[in-house]
Protein backbone atom coordinates (compact mmCIF):
# COMPACT_ATOMS: atom_id res chain seq x y z
CA UNK A 1 0.00 0.00 0.00
CA UNK A 2 1.41 3.28 -1.01
CA UNK A 3 2.96 5.19 1.67
CA UNK A 4 0.60 8.20 1.68
CA UNK A 5 -2.42 6.48 1.65
CA UNK A 6 -1.55 4.19 4.29
CA UNK A 7 -1.04 7.60 6.41
CA UNK A 8 -4.73 9.04 5.47
CA UNK A 9 -6.46 5.27 6.60
CA UNK A 10 -4.23 5.78 9.82
CA UNK A 11 -4.99 9.73 10.13
CA UNK A 12 -8.82 8.43 8.96
CA UNK A 13 -8.93 5.36 12.02
CA UNK A 14 -7.65 8.02 14.72
CA UNK A 15 -9.87 10.62 14.02
CA UNK A 16 -12.94 7.89 13.79
CA UNK A 17 -11.65 6.70 17.53
CA UNK A 18 -11.50 10.38 19.20
CA UNK A 19 -14.89 11.03 17.95
CA UNK A 20 -16.37 7.60 19.21
CA UNK A 21 -14.11 8.54 22.82
CA UNK A 22 -16.09 12.09 22.51
CA UNK A 23 -19.36 10.42 22.10
CA UNK A 24 -18.79 7.99 24.68
CA UNK A 25 -17.83 11.04 27.53
CA UNK A 26 -20.77 12.97 26.11
CA UNK A 27 -23.08 10.18 26.61
CA UNK A 28 -21.70 9.39 30.35
CA UNK A 29 -21.76 12.89 30.85
CA UNK A 30 -25.25 13.67 29.72
CA UNK A 31 -26.54 9.52 31.93
CA UNK A 32 -24.99 10.89 35.07
CA UNK A 33 -27.01 14.38 34.59
CA UNK A 34 -30.08 12.65 33.70
CA UNK A 35 -29.74 10.30 36.79
CA UNK A 36 -28.89 13.12 39.47
CA UNK A 37 -32.16 14.70 37.75
CA UNK A 38 -33.83 11.52 38.22
CA UNK A 39 -32.33 11.64 42.27
CA UNK A 40 -33.27 14.79 42.94
CA UNK A 41 -36.91 14.19 41.76
CA UNK A 42 -37.24 11.19 43.47
CA UNK A 43 -35.57 13.00 46.75
CA UNK A 44 -38.36 15.91 46.52
CA UNK A 45 -40.93 13.08 45.97
CA UNK A 46 -40.44 11.44 48.90
CA UNK A 47 -39.80 14.77 51.01
CA UNK A 48 -43.58 15.87 49.87
CA UNK A 49 -44.78 12.34 50.49
CA UNK A 50 -43.95 12.27 54.40
CA UNK A 51 -46.32 15.20 54.70
CA UNK A 52 -49.57 14.31 55.23
CA UNK A 53 -52.32 17.35 54.91
CA UNK A 54 -54.45 18.19 57.55
CA UNK A 55 -58.15 17.36 57.20
CA UNK A 56 -60.39 19.68 57.42
CA UNK A 57 -64.41 20.04 59.40
CA UNK A 58 -66.79 21.10 57.41
CA UNK A 59 -67.96 24.67 58.63
CA UNK A 60 -64.40 25.84 59.94
CA UNK A 61 -62.37 27.97 58.92
CA UNK A 62 -58.35 26.98 58.76
CA UNK A 63 -55.78 29.64 58.86
CA UNK A 64 -51.73 29.18 58.92
CA UNK A 65 -49.95 31.58 60.49
CA UNK A 66 -46.14 32.03 59.98
CA UNK A 67 -43.98 34.54 62.37
CA UNK A 68 -40.24 35.01 59.66
CA UNK A 69 -38.35 34.62 62.76
CA UNK A 70 -38.67 34.52 66.56
CA UNK A 71 -38.72 37.78 67.89
CA UNK A 72 -40.54 39.90 70.44
CA UNK A 73 -42.37 42.58 67.70
CA UNK A 74 -43.38 39.26 65.27
CA UNK A 75 -44.57 37.44 67.96
CA UNK A 76 -46.73 40.26 69.55
CA UNK A 77 -48.31 40.86 66.26
CA UNK A 78 -48.77 36.92 65.70
CA UNK A 79 -50.49 36.89 69.26
CA UNK A 80 -52.46 39.70 68.64
CA UNK A 81 -54.17 38.25 65.73
CA UNK A 82 -54.69 35.00 67.51
CA UNK A 83 -56.59 36.46 70.19
CA UNK A 84 -58.73 38.43 68.06
CA UNK A 85 -58.90 36.31 65.45
CA UNK A 86 -60.52 33.88 68.48
CA UNK A 87 -62.47 36.35 69.73
CA UNK A 88 -64.52 37.15 66.44
CA UNK A 89 -64.75 33.63 65.42
CA UNK A 90 -64.64 31.47 68.85
CA UNK A 91 -64.51 27.44 67.61
CA UNK A 92 -64.94 28.31 64.47
CA UNK A 93 -61.48 29.14 63.32
CA UNK A 94 -58.56 27.10 63.77
CA UNK A 95 -54.90 28.28 63.62
CA UNK A 96 -51.95 26.27 62.74
CA UNK A 97 -49.44 28.47 64.07
CA UNK A 98 -45.62 28.21 63.05
CA UNK A 99 -42.29 29.82 63.61
CA UNK A 100 -39.91 29.91 60.93
CA UNK A 101 -35.95 30.48 61.78
CA UNK A 102 -35.47 33.07 59.09
CA UNK A 103 -34.03 31.33 56.46
CA UNK A 104 -35.93 30.94 52.78
CA UNK A 105 -35.72 27.12 52.76
CA UNK A 106 -38.03 26.86 56.62
CA UNK A 107 -40.20 29.93 55.72
CA UNK A 108 -40.95 28.31 52.14
CA UNK A 109 -41.32 24.37 54.02
CA UNK A 110 -43.92 25.93 56.32
CA UNK A 111 -45.61 27.94 53.47
CA UNK A 112 -45.90 25.08 50.91
CA UNK A 113 -47.74 22.89 54.14
CA UNK A 114 -50.66 25.79 54.20
CA UNK A 115 -50.99 25.09 50.65
CA UNK A 116 -50.97 21.78 50.63
CA UNK A 117 -53.43 22.04 53.41
CA UNK A 118 -55.98 23.96 51.50
CA UNK A 119 -56.12 26.89 54.35
CA UNK A 120 -58.47 29.26 53.86
CA UNK A 121 -55.98 32.43 54.55
CA UNK A 122 -52.36 33.03 55.34
CA UNK A 123 -51.05 35.47 58.06
CA UNK A 124 -47.45 36.18 56.97
CA UNK A 125 -45.99 38.17 60.07
CA UNK A 126 -42.85 40.00 58.67
CA UNK A 127 -41.71 40.81 55.32
CA UNK A 128 -39.88 37.93 54.40
CA UNK A 129 -42.81 35.36 54.84
CA UNK A 130 -44.67 37.52 52.87
CA UNK A 131 -42.50 37.65 49.91
CA UNK A 132 -42.34 34.24 49.69
CA UNK A 133 -45.96 33.35 50.59
CA UNK A 134 -46.76 35.46 47.96
CA UNK A 135 -44.10 33.99 44.89
CA UNK A 136 -46.08 30.70 46.07
CA UNK A 137 -49.75 31.22 45.76
CA UNK A 138 -52.12 33.65 43.94
CA UNK A 139 -55.44 31.65 45.20
CA UNK A 140 -55.19 31.54 49.26
CA UNK A 141 -55.41 35.09 50.70
CA UNK A 142 -52.96 36.75 52.87
CA UNK A 143 -52.73 39.17 55.05
CA UNK A 144 -49.65 40.63 55.97
CA UNK A 145 -48.72 42.30 59.61
CA UNK A 146 -45.53 43.91 60.70
CA UNK A 147 -44.43 44.46 57.31
CA UNK A 148 -42.56 48.05 56.43
CA UNK A 149 -43.73 48.24 52.46
CA UNK A 150 -45.63 45.98 50.82
CA UNK A 151 -44.92 46.54 47.40
CA UNK A 152 -41.46 46.00 47.96
CA UNK A 153 -42.13 42.73 49.62
CA UNK A 154 -44.69 42.09 46.70
CA UNK A 155 -47.68 40.86 46.07
CA UNK A 156 -49.12 44.30 45.74
CA UNK A 157 -49.93 46.95 42.81
CA UNK A 158 -50.74 49.58 45.04
CA UNK A 159 -51.36 50.33 49.26
CA UNK A 160 -54.60 51.90 47.96
CA UNK A 161 -55.80 49.23 45.91
CA UNK A 162 -53.39 45.92 45.70
CA UNK A 163 -54.93 44.06 42.92
CA UNK A 164 -54.45 40.69 44.17
CA UNK A 165 -55.02 38.01 46.92
CA UNK A 166 -52.48 40.12 49.12
CA UNK A 167 -52.91 43.02 52.06
CA UNK A 168 -52.24 43.77 55.69
CA UNK A 169 -51.29 46.17 58.06
CA UNK A 170 -47.78 47.91 57.83
CA UNK A 171 -45.35 48.84 60.90
CA UNK A 172 -43.43 51.77 59.05
CA UNK A 173 -43.44 53.98 61.85
CA UNK A 174 -44.04 58.31 61.35
CA UNK A 175 -41.19 58.50 59.61
CA UNK A 176 -40.62 62.99 60.11
CA UNK A 177 -41.44 62.22 64.32
CA UNK A 178 -38.95 59.61 64.27
CA UNK A 179 -36.35 61.95 62.42
CA UNK A 180 -37.18 64.48 64.67
CA UNK A 181 -36.96 62.28 67.85
CA UNK A 182 -33.13 61.52 66.56
CA UNK A 183 -32.53 65.09 66.06
CA UNK A 184 -33.50 65.36 69.65
CA UNK A 185 -31.12 62.17 70.81
CA UNK A 186 -27.98 63.66 68.50
CA UNK A 187 -28.35 66.73 70.27
CA UNK A 188 -24.45 67.79 69.28
CA UNK A 189 -25.25 67.69 65.64
CA UNK A 190 -22.47 65.18 64.56
CA UNK A 191 -22.52 61.97 62.29
CA UNK A 192 -25.55 60.03 62.49
CA UNK A 193 -24.88 56.40 61.55
CA UNK A 194 -27.50 53.77 59.85
CA UNK A 195 -26.96 50.28 60.21
CA UNK A 196 -29.66 47.69 58.30
CA UNK A 197 -29.36 43.97 56.81
CA UNK A 198 -28.84 44.43 53.31
CA UNK A 199 -30.80 41.20 52.54
CA UNK A 200 -34.12 43.00 53.92
CA UNK A 201 -35.31 45.20 51.53
CA UNK A 202 -37.90 46.88 53.90
CA UNK A 203 -35.45 47.89 56.51
CA UNK A 204 -33.29 49.47 53.13
CA UNK A 205 -36.54 50.99 52.41
CA UNK A 206 -37.04 52.99 55.46
CA UNK A 207 -32.94 53.68 56.14
CA UNK A 208 -33.46 55.34 52.73
CA UNK A 209 -36.38 57.70 53.61
CA UNK A 210 -34.39 57.99 57.09
CA UNK A 211 -31.71 59.18 55.37
CA UNK A 212 -33.44 61.86 52.86
CA UNK A 213 -34.79 63.32 56.37
CA UNK A 214 -31.66 63.96 58.23
CA UNK A 215 -30.20 65.43 54.61
CA UNK A 216 -33.13 67.31 54.48
CA UNK A 217 -32.33 68.99 58.29
CA UNK A 218 -28.77 69.01 56.77
CA UNK A 219 -27.37 66.55 59.64
CA UNK A 220 -24.63 64.40 58.09
CA UNK A 221 -24.99 60.36 58.41
CA UNK A 222 -23.02 57.58 57.21
CA UNK A 223 -24.61 53.66 56.21
CA UNK A 224 -23.47 50.56 57.88
CA UNK A 225 -24.79 47.29 56.35
CA UNK A 226 -24.25 43.53 56.42
CA UNK A 227 -25.51 40.66 54.79
CA UNK A 228 -27.00 38.33 57.49
CA UNK A 229 -25.85 37.40 61.07
CA UNK A 230 -22.15 36.21 59.80
CA UNK A 231 -20.81 39.50 59.22
CA UNK A 232 -23.26 42.15 61.28
CA UNK A 233 -20.81 42.13 64.15
CA UNK A 234 -18.38 44.15 62.43
CA UNK A 235 -19.91 46.50 61.38
CA UNK A 236 -21.87 47.05 64.32
CA UNK A 237 -18.99 47.57 66.21
CA UNK A 238 -17.64 49.99 63.00
CA UNK A 239 -21.05 51.90 63.87
CA UNK A 240 -20.77 52.21 67.52
CA UNK A 241 -17.24 53.31 67.02
CA UNK A 242 -17.70 56.14 64.69
CA UNK A 243 -20.89 57.14 65.96
CA UNK A 244 -22.42 58.55 69.15
CA UNK A 245 -25.74 57.58 67.25
CA UNK A 246 -26.65 55.34 65.54
CA UNK A 247 -30.12 54.20 64.01
CA UNK A 248 -31.62 50.99 63.76
CA UNK A 249 -34.72 50.46 61.72
CA UNK A 250 -37.19 47.61 61.72
CA UNK A 251 -35.02 44.89 60.83
CA UNK A 252 -35.34 41.19 61.48
CA UNK A 253 -31.88 40.47 61.71
CA UNK A 254 -30.90 43.08 64.12
CA UNK A 255 -34.03 42.02 66.36
CA UNK A 256 -32.58 38.58 67.15
CA UNK A 257 -28.95 39.84 67.44
CA UNK A 258 -29.98 43.11 69.74
CA UNK A 259 -26.80 41.28 72.60
CA UNK A 260 -24.26 42.40 69.67
CA UNK A 261 -25.68 45.76 69.61
CA UNK A 262 -25.89 46.58 72.91
CA UNK A 263 -22.70 44.95 73.73
CA UNK A 264 -20.60 47.38 71.27
CA UNK A 265 -22.80 50.35 72.58
CA UNK A 266 -22.13 50.31 76.08
CA UNK A 267 -18.30 49.35 75.14
CA UNK A 268 -18.19 52.70 73.47
CA UNK A 269 -20.75 54.62 74.67
CA UNK A 270 -23.31 54.83 71.71
CA UNK A 271 -26.73 56.11 72.07
CA UNK A 272 -28.86 52.94 69.77
CA UNK A 273 -32.05 54.60 68.56
CA UNK A 274 -34.51 52.13 67.48
CA UNK A 275 -37.37 51.56 65.35
CA UNK A 276 -39.65 48.84 67.86
CA UNK A 277 -39.86 48.51 71.67
CA UNK A 278 -38.64 45.21 72.16
CA UNK A 279 -35.57 45.58 70.04
CA UNK A 280 -34.84 48.85 72.82
CA UNK A 281 -36.08 46.54 75.62
CA UNK A 282 -33.05 43.81 74.26
CA UNK A 283 -30.44 46.19 73.86
CA UNK A 284 -31.43 49.60 72.28
CA UNK A 285 -31.16 52.77 74.30
CA UNK A 286 -34.34 54.73 72.76
CA UNK A 287 -37.21 53.46 70.14
CA UNK A 288 -39.61 55.32 68.59
CA UNK A 289 -42.50 52.96 66.93
CA UNK A 290 -45.80 51.21 66.50
CA UNK A 291 -47.70 48.79 68.55
CA UNK A 292 -47.07 45.30 66.96
CA UNK A 293 -49.87 43.75 69.19
CA UNK A 294 -52.56 46.18 67.72
CA UNK A 295 -50.94 44.99 64.01
CA UNK A 296 -51.93 41.87 64.88
CA UNK A 297 -55.32 42.94 66.00
CA UNK A 298 -56.08 44.82 62.88
CA UNK A 299 -54.39 41.84 60.59
CA UNK A 300 -57.57 40.00 62.71
CA UNK A 301 -60.20 42.13 61.70
CA UNK A 302 -58.73 42.39 57.91
CA UNK A 303 -58.92 38.38 58.47
CA UNK A 304 -62.09 38.23 59.18
CA UNK A 305 -64.01 39.91 56.57
CA UNK A 306 -62.07 37.93 53.79
CA UNK A 307 -63.07 34.74 55.31
CA UNK A 308 -66.88 35.91 56.24
CA UNK A 309 -67.74 38.07 53.58
CA UNK A 310 -64.49 36.99 50.57
CA UNK A 311 -64.78 34.21 48.32
CA UNK A 312 -67.20 32.45 46.23
CA UNK A 313 -68.74 31.31 49.77
CA UNK A 314 -69.00 34.35 51.63
CA UNK A 315 -71.85 35.98 53.07
CA UNK A 316 -73.10 38.98 50.84
CA UNK A 317 -72.65 42.40 52.01
CA UNK A 318 -75.15 44.62 50.46
CA UNK A 319 -74.13 48.02 51.91
CA UNK A 320 -70.05 47.03 50.66
CA UNK A 321 -69.85 44.37 47.90
CA UNK A 322 -65.87 44.65 48.13
CA UNK A 323 -65.97 43.92 51.93
CA UNK A 324 -63.58 40.71 51.99
CA UNK A 325 -62.02 41.22 48.31
CA UNK A 326 -58.30 41.60 48.81
CA UNK A 327 -57.35 43.00 45.91
CA UNK A 328 -60.11 46.44 47.27
CA UNK A 329 -58.77 46.12 50.65
CA UNK A 330 -55.73 48.74 51.18
CA UNK A 331 -52.96 48.40 53.00
CA UNK A 332 -53.47 50.45 56.65
CA UNK A 333 -50.74 52.02 58.57
CA UNK A 334 -51.12 52.24 62.50
CA UNK A 335 -49.08 55.55 62.86
CA UNK A 336 -51.59 56.37 66.20
CA UNK A 337 -50.33 53.84 68.13
CA UNK A 338 -46.84 54.93 68.24
CA UNK A 339 -45.08 55.26 71.41
CA UNK A 340 -41.60 56.40 72.60
CA UNK A 341 -39.79 54.17 75.30
CA UNK A 342 -36.07 54.25 76.62
CA UNK A 343 -34.46 51.07 78.21
CA UNK A 344 -32.79 52.17 81.94
CA UNK A 345 -30.49 49.77 81.65
CA UNK A 346 -28.90 51.09 78.68
CA UNK A 347 -29.41 55.02 79.98
CA UNK A 348 -27.14 54.01 83.21
CA UNK A 349 -24.51 52.35 80.90
CA UNK A 350 -23.99 54.93 78.58
CA UNK A 351 -24.56 58.12 80.61
CA UNK A 352 -27.84 59.65 79.35
CA UNK A 353 -30.78 61.12 81.00
CA UNK A 354 -34.32 60.64 79.95
CA UNK A 355 -36.58 63.15 78.63
CA UNK A 356 -40.13 63.36 79.66
CA UNK A 357 -41.12 62.24 75.81
CA UNK A 358 -40.09 58.65 76.62
CA UNK A 359 -41.80 56.20 79.10
CA UNK A 360 -39.46 53.46 81.22
CA UNK A 361 -39.71 50.12 80.04
CA UNK A 362 -39.42 47.21 82.01
CA UNK A 363 -36.66 45.94 81.66
CA UNK A 364 -34.92 42.52 83.30
CA UNK A 365 -31.42 43.73 84.99
CA UNK A 366 -28.30 41.65 83.93
CA UNK A 367 -28.03 38.85 86.87
CA UNK A 368 -24.70 40.80 87.79
CA UNK A 369 -26.52 43.97 88.82
CA UNK A 370 -27.92 42.78 92.27
CA UNK A 371 -29.15 45.02 95.03
CA UNK A 372 -27.65 44.90 98.12
CA UNK A 373 -30.55 43.39 99.74
CA UNK A 374 -30.40 40.36 96.95
CA UNK A 375 -26.66 39.97 98.03
CA UNK A 376 -27.20 40.11 102.12
CA UNK A 377 -29.94 37.10 101.12
CA UNK A 378 -27.73 35.33 99.31
CA UNK A 379 -24.62 35.18 101.69
CA UNK A 380 -27.08 34.37 104.67
CA UNK A 381 -28.15 31.31 102.72
CA UNK A 382 -24.48 30.10 101.97
CA UNK A 383 -23.68 30.28 105.25
CA UNK A 384 -26.99 28.61 106.46
CA UNK A 385 -26.16 25.46 104.12
CA UNK A 386 -22.37 25.24 105.43
CA UNK A 387 -23.89 24.91 108.94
Amino acid sequence: MNKRVMAAVLCFVMLAATACGGRKKEESSDKEQQNAAAAATVEEKAAVEKYTPAVHEEGKYYVGVIQQADHGALSLAAEGFRDHLSELLGDEVVLDEKVSDGTDEKTNEIIDHFIQDKDDLILAAGSGALRQAAAQTKDIPIVGAAVTDFIIAGGVSSNGEPGGNVTGISDLPPMVSQRDLLLQLNSDGEQIGILFCSEEVNSEFQCRLMEKYLSDADTPWKEYTFTGAADMEEKVKAACEENGVIYLPCDNVLAVNMDVVSKYAVEYGTKVFTSDGDMCKKGGLVSYGVDYYAIGTEAANMAYDILVYGGEDGEVDEEDEDRGNTAKMAIDRLSDTASAWYNPVMAEAVGWEPSGTYEELDVERPDQEKTAEDSAAETTAAKESDS
